[in-house]
């Protein structure tokens, strides 16, 4: 699963455990240090960068578990284009 640069940076500004872009799909967010105050401000970060609005039925833990889940659930509500940077 190729997850774009611009989601990858988004996201890398909290994980405190991620050294750089380079985690994968299937990495655990709370294992990068993704906490529930981080997931808060990451998805008003997600939500003001991206022009999105998760809604709360997607605001779940299995959406927030790795980084692929959360790109897979991000990708689906942004337009087209948004993430040509993949």
């Amino acid at each position: 699963m190729d997850i774009p640069r611009s989601f990858r940076k988004t996201l890398l500004a909290h994980l405190p455990y991620a050294v750089n872009e380079d985690f994968t799909a299937a990495d655990d967010l709370a294992a990068l240090g993704l906490n529930s105050m981080g997931l808060v401000q990451l998805l008003t970060d997600l939500e003001e960068t991206f022009g999105l609005e998760l809604p709360d039925e997607l605001i779940t833990e299995e959406t927030f578990a790795t980084a692929g889940s959360l790109w897979a659930t991000v990708s689906e509500l942004v337009p087209a284009g948004q993430f040509s940077d993949a």
